[in-house]
């Protein structure tokens, strides 16, 4: 009887530049429908039924199709839902699964965000989106500023 071939450790992947590339392409489609208020492209980016969950800053987890659609739908259609500006994303991507963590830039403050992704027969879907605030960082520090008087110099007998 043959002998089958060794099978590949479950997360050996099959995820090249091009799959890392499709997987950032729906990641910034959810971004550009989120604001274009684009409720047809938030329903066509979420994948069509299985295990998802959507946990909205502040609310509790959603875990149905239903739910997480008219959690959106009522996000996209509320004359105050903010822009989001989604920078610093990166990859972590397996054959057939893919989670983007990148960082969401609001008027009022930042959250790290945590998109998942399962590749179906017409592209990459998402069946999970996490957000939570964290702090803002930094993008371009300031010169320090000169003292106006000369520091005086540090006492070396204090360890603090």
């Amino acid at each position: 009887m043959p002998r089958r071939p060794p099978r590949p450790p479950p997360l050996q992947a099959e995820f090249d530049e091009e799959e890392r590339d499709a997987v950032l392409a729906a990641n910034r489609a959810f971004y550009r429908a989120f604001n274009e208020r684009d409720v047809d492209a938030m329903e066509h980016l979420w994948a069509p039924g299985g295990a998802m969950v959507c946990l909205h800053p502040g609310q509790a987890p959603l875990h149905t199709r239903a739910d997480i659609m008219a959690s959106w739908r009522g996000i996209l259609r509320h004359p105050e839902a903010p822009g989001v500006r989604c920078i610093d994303e990166w990859v972590i991507g397996r054959a057939g699964l893919a989670i983007v963590v990148c960082r969401e830039v609001l008027t009022g403050g930042q959250l790290m965000a945590t998109n998942s992704f399962v590749r179906l027969g017409n592209g990459w879907r998402m069946v999970g989106h996490h957000a939570g605030p964290v702090p803002s960082i930094e993008r371009a520090r300031p010169a320090p500023a000169v003292p106006a008087t000369p520091a005086v110099p540090r006492d070396r007998r204090k360890l603090h």
